[in-house]
């Protein structure tokens, strides 16, 4: 019996959500233990791109992988899970940190092989959960990230190269193998081959997004409920975008910050917060 830690990274590009399957693979890493725990192998495939024309900015970002480059060194999704399943193997259990990377595989293997068997998630371990409960009992939180994981466990990585499918596998199976207890971990083990989808919101950072209705970023003085004037932004931080804004009758300074979210139905839901604005506060700008 062999173990098996894989990692995805995958595209959702905003403007043209396919909900058959949403996040498209662009990448498929994983490294190989045997029954001992010792290492026998990886695997590492770019994925070249069939629904999606554009890269979503901040996934281009994360990962470093720019169309260009899967358009060039990338394979087609059929032929790259094939490569996988040859490197999978025929005795093994299965592992990710999280079940979202057992569901995004599955979607896409359901895109080209709608009627196929999903015999390779038989025998599946959600490797964070485990970690998780293994490390709160000694004093932990629950839940962890790979991040915490690793530093707890003093396991060496570099921060740039994160968000990378065969680094990020390849630091998962080090935390496995060193919180390894065979009774405990068969205990994780699930047949994952109807894991219901689900799927989460995504965050529009481009308000030039067609979908984007301008008159929501309107702010009104949470005091007197008159609209009050922007003085600066909208600046764009992480997913959400954040304006200065002033009333001129209460004669106050507050931020608002409003977070865009596309949902399953391609319906826009608008999240706001307003907090007063004190002059001693920084107002970081990142792009418009």
């Amino acid at each position: 019996m062999n173990y098996i830690v894989f990692d995805l990274e995958w595209n959702r590009y905003a403007r043209e959500v396919n909900w058959k399957c949403p996040d498209e693979i662009i990448q498929i890493g994983a490294v190989k233990y045997n029954n001992r725990l010792q290492y026998i192998g990886s695997f590492n495939c770019l994925v070249r791109p069939q629904l999606y024309c554009k890269m979503e900015p901040t996934v281009e970002k994360m990962t470093g992988l720019s169309m260009k480059k899967l358009e060039k060194e990338g394979v087609p999704f059929p032929d790259a899970f094939h490569a996988f399943k040859k490197f999978l193997g025929k005795k093994f259990v299965l592992m990710s940190w999280g079940m979202q990377d057992a569901s995004v595989l599955r979607s896409n293997y359901r895109c080209y092989y709608s009627d196929a068997k999903i015999y390779w998630l038989a025998r599946f371990a959600d490797l964070q959960k485990y970690v998780s409960d293994i490390l709160e009992e000694e004093g932990k939180q629950r839940q962890i990230g790979l991040k915490m994981a690793a530093d707890v466990l003093s396991i060496e990585y570099e921060e740039e190269s994160l968000h990378d499918a065969l680094v990020d596998a390849t630091i998962s199976g080090e935390v496995f193998t060193q919180i390894f207890y065979r009774k405990r971990f068969d205990g994780y083990i699930v047949d994952a081959t109807e894991v219901n989808q689900h799927y989460k919101n995504i965050h529009i950072t481009d308000l030039t997004h067609p979908s984007v209705d301008r008159r929501e970023f309107k702010v009104r003085c949470p005091s007197c409920g008159r609209f009050a004037q922007k003085k600066r932004g909208w600046f764009k931080q992480g997913n959400k975008f954040v304006a200065l804004h002033a009333c001129k009758k209460c004669k106050k300074d507050f931020i608002c910050t409003i977070e865009v979210l596309l949902t399953y139905a391609n319906a826009v839901l608008y999240k706001k917060r307003i907090r007063p604005f004190e002059s001693s506060q920084p107002l970081k700008k990142s792009e418009k």
